[in-house]
C-alpha cells in the first residue's frame, strides 16, 4: 500500500494495493474488493399448452422481483496513470520526448482517480406474457408464430440514491447540489428516473421446411425482436458518485519542480479543498457524477437467421447458414460536461476544469440509449456421428461485428476520443474476428495387427481426441500517447499519414513480422500544443492483432480390472505442437520515429505447450 511507503493517500474502506499504469512499460492492477455482489430472484411463472388440428398453441407468463446487491469498494485505494506527460516535449522544449517510466520514477502521474465505497441496492419487477403457435401448414412445412410482451420497472433504490442531469435546473430535494443534478422527488423525476415503458411488444416468426420430402434436407429461418433488460448493476451507477460516494479524477501536467499537482507521495497536492477522504457526502470541486437520461429507452435487437442442413450419409451432415443481429438503443454514458474549445482561457491540459460548461462538476456522465451495433455471419458446420470408430465436429464462421463506439467489455463507460464527436468512434467491435474455425474429434482405433493378440490388447482400446482451434486476430487501436485534444482524458488516437499494411519499417523489417507488425511510418503523433486541440484521424480498431492457433490433444484408455474397478490412464496436452501465438504489438505512437522505442513491435507471446499425465482409479 502507498500508505506504508509514507504517502499521504487516505484509503476509505478496506485498504489494498493501488492500480499503477505506466504506458508501454507495465501495469500493476488490482481487482475491486467487496464481500457481496449478486441478486436474489423471486419468481412465479406458468405455461399452458393446447393442441388442435394443425395448431400447437402455447401461452404463458412470468412475474419476477429482482433484488440486486452490489457491496463493493470500487477503486478506493486509487489508480495512478503515467503516460509521459510530465517529461514530454512542450512549446518551450519541442525536442524533449516524454517517457512514462521517467514520470513514474519521478512520482508524477498524468492522472489520479480514487473512489469512496458504497453499498448499492436496487429492486426491479419483471412482467412477461407470451403466446405462440406452431402451425403445421402441411407435413413438410411448419410455421412458428409468436408474440411476447415484456415490462420491466426501472430499478429503484430503497434509499433513492439515484439521479439524473438536466443543465441549468436546480434541485429542490437537495438544494446544496450544484445546478444540474436532480434526484427522485424533483419536478418530473420519478424514483426510477424514467417512466415504465409499456411498448415492448416482440413479434417472432420462424419456419421449418423439408423441400424434398425425404427427411434429409431442412430449411430453417427465423426473425424476432428482443428487448433487453436493465441490470441493477447498471442502473445503480449513480450511487457510486456524489453525493452518495465519490470518484475523484484529476489530471496533472506536472508536479514537484514541474508544477503543483499531485504526486505519489501527496496525491491531493494542489487539489482545491484539500484531501476529500474520508468522504462525507460533500461535493468536491471538479468531482464527477453519473446520471440516467430521463429519455432513456430499453435496448432492443432484431435477430435473424437462415440455415440449410443436409444429411449426406447415414452419419454425416452439413449445414450452412446466415446469422444476423441489429442492436439499437444501446446504453452509453456520454460526458455532457465535456470541456469546450474556448478563447478565454486558451485550451491547455491545465485548464480542463475551467472549460467545462458547468464548473460545479468535472465529468457529467449521462447514460443515454444512443448507440447501435451489428453482427453478420456465415456459419458452416460439418458433423459426423460415431461410426467406424470416429466422430467429429467442424465449425467455421466468417463474420463482421461493428458498433458505434467501444461497447464490449464495458457496462456503459467505454469511453471515446472526443465526447462531442461520437461519430468518430464508429468501427469494428473489440471482439470482431473475421475468421474462426474449430474442429473436435474422437478416434478409437481398432486394428487386427495381423492376428497378434498381444498387439491388439496393448494398442487397441485407446481414444484419441484432438481439438483444433484457429481464429483471426481481434482489432486494436493506434494511440497518440498524449492528450493532444486537451480534454484531460486518455484514448486519443494517432494520425494516419500512410498505408500501415505496406512498405517496410525504419528498421528494415517487412510488415507483418514481430519486429514490424505494421508500418510505423504510416502514423504520426499529434503533439500537445496549448491553444490547438486536435483529434487523431485514424479509425478506432483500425488494425488486427496476430491470430490464434492451437491443437489440444487428449489420449486416454480405461483398463477394466473387474466389474467394480477400473483404471484410466490419460495424457492431456494444451498447444500440443508448441505453436507460437504472438501477443498484440505496442501501439502507442512515439514523439518521433527517430526514437520509435517498441512502437509496432511484438515482444511476447502466449502460453506454450503444457503436458499432463494422469491416472484415475474408479470404483
Amino acid at each position: 500500500m502507498l500508505r506504508s511507503l509514507i504517502s499521504a493517500v487516505t484509503v476509505q474502506g478496506t485498504p489494498s494495493l493501488p492500480n499503477i499504469s505506466v504506458t508501454n512499460f507495465f501495469n500493476l492492477t488490482n481487482a475491486i474488493g467487496g464481500p457481496t455482489a449478486g441478486s436474489n430472484f423471486y419468481t412465479l411463472r406458468d405455461t399452458f399448452n393446447y393442441t388442435r388440428g394443425h395448431h400447437s398453441l402455447k401461452f404463458g407468463g412470468e412475474e419476477m422481483l429482482q433484488k440486486d446487491v452490489q457491496d463493493t469498494l470500487l477503486n478506493n485505494y486509487g489508480t495512478y496513470s503515467f503516460n509521459g506527460t510530465a517529461t514530454a516535449n512542450s512549446a518551450a522544449n519541442p525536442k524533449v520526448a516524454g517517457n512514462a517510466l521517467a514520470d513514474f520514477l519521478l512520482g508524477i502521474p498524468s492522472a489520479i482517480t480514487q473512489d469512496a465505497p458504497i453499498r448499492a441496492l436496487t429492486n426491479s419487477w419483471f412482467t412477461s406474457v407470451f403466446a405462440q403457435d406452431d402451425y403445421r401448414i402441411f407435413s413438410r412445412l411448419t410455421l412458428n408464430l409468436g408474440l411476447r410482451w415484456d415490462i420491466q420497472t426501472p430499478p429503484t433504490d430503497p434509499q433513492d440514491r439515484e439521479g439524473t442531469y438536466i443543465a441549468a435546473v436546480q434541485s429542490t430535494v437537495n438544494p446544496s447540489a450544484p445546478v444540474g443534478q436532480l434526484f427522485p422527488g424533483d419536478d418530473g423525476i420519478t424514483r426510477g428516473i424514467v417512466p415504465v415503458r409499456y411498448h415492448h411488444f416482440s413479434p417472432r416468426l420462424g419456419l421449418a421446411w423439408d423441400p424434398f420430402g425425404d427427411g434429409k434436407t431442412s430449411v430453417r429461418a427465423a426473425f424476432g425482436v428482443f428487448y433487453g433488460s436493465l441490470s441493477g448493476n447498471n442502473w445503480n451507477q449513480p450511487s457510486n458518485f456524489e453525493p452518495f460516494a465519490t470518484r475523484l479524477t484529476f489530471t496533472n501536467t506536472g508536479a514537484g519542480k514541474f508544477g503543483t499537482g499531485g504526486t505519489l507521495s501527496d496525491p491531493y497536492r494542489g487539489l482545491a479543498g484539500g484531501n476529500p477522504f474520508p468522504y462525507q457526502g460533500a461535493y468536491t470541486p471538479g468531482g464527477g457524477i453519473l446520471g440516467i437520461d430521463t429519455g432513456f429507452q430499453w435496448p432492443y435487437t432484431y435477430q435473424m437467421n437462415f440455415t440449410v442442413q443436409r444429411q449426406l450419409t447415414n452419419d454425416l451432415s452439413v449445414s450452412v447458414g446466415y446469422v444476423g443481429s441489429l442492436a439499437h438503443d444501446l446504453p452509453f454514458a456520454q460526458d455532457v460536461n465535456y470541456p469546450l474549445i474556448t478563447t478565454a482561457p486558451v485550451p491547455s491540459t491545465g485548464n480542463v476544469q475551467q472549460r467545462r460548461p458547468n464548473s460545479g462538476f468535472g465529468q457529467v456522465l449521462l447514460v443515454q440509449s444512443n448507440q447501435t451495433a451489428s453482427y453478420h455471419a456465415m456459419q458452416l458446420t460439418v458433423t459426423k456421428r460415431m461410426s467406424h470408430h470416429l466422430l467429429f465436429n467442424a465449425f467455421y464462421t466468417f463474420s463482421k461485428n461493428l458498433n458505434g463506439l467501444e461497447l464490449d467489455n464495458n457496462q456503459t463507460q467505454g469511453g471515446a476520443q472526443n465526447m462531442l464527436a461520437l461519430s468518430e468512434e464508429k468501427g469494428r467491435a473489440d471482439i470482431d474476428q473475421r475468421h474462426a474455425f474449430s474442429f473436435s474429434a474422437v478416434w478409437q482405433p481398432q486394428f487386427s495387427y495381423w492376428g497378434n493378440g498381444v498387439a491388439k490388447v496393448v494398442l487397441n482400446g485407446w481414444s484419441i481426441s484432438p481439438i483444433v482451434r484457429y481464429h483471426s486476430g481481434v482489432p486494436f487501436t493506434v494511440l497518440d500517447g498524449v492528450d493532444a485534444n486537451l480534454d484531460g482524458a486518455g484514448g486519443d488516437r494517432a494520425n494516419i499519414v500512410g498505408d500501415p499494411l505496406s512498405g517496410t519499417c525504419p528498421n528494415g523489417a517487412g510488415v507483418g513480422t514481430p519486429s514490424c507488425w505494421f508500418n510505423i511510418a504510416a502514423f504520426a503523433r499529434n503533439p500537445v500544443v496549448t491553444g490547438s486541440p486536435v483529434d487523431g484521424n485514424s479509425a478506432r480498431n483500425l488494425l488486427d492483432q496476430p491470430g490464434f492457433k492451437t491443437v489440444d490433444l487428449a489420449i486416454f484408455r480405461d483398463f477394466r480390472i473387474s466389474e467394480r474397478y477400473a483404471l484410466q490412464f490419460r495424457m492431456d496436452g494444451t498447444n500440443t505442437f508448441n505453436m507460437v501465438n504472438l501477443n498484440p504489438p505496442a501501439a502507442t505512437a512515439p514523439a518521433s520515429l527517430a526514437s520509435p522505442g517498441t512502437f509496432g513491435t511484438i515482444s511476447s507471446a502466449g502460453s506454450m505447450r503444457q503436458l499432463q499425465l494422469g491416472l484415475r482409479f474408479s470404483f
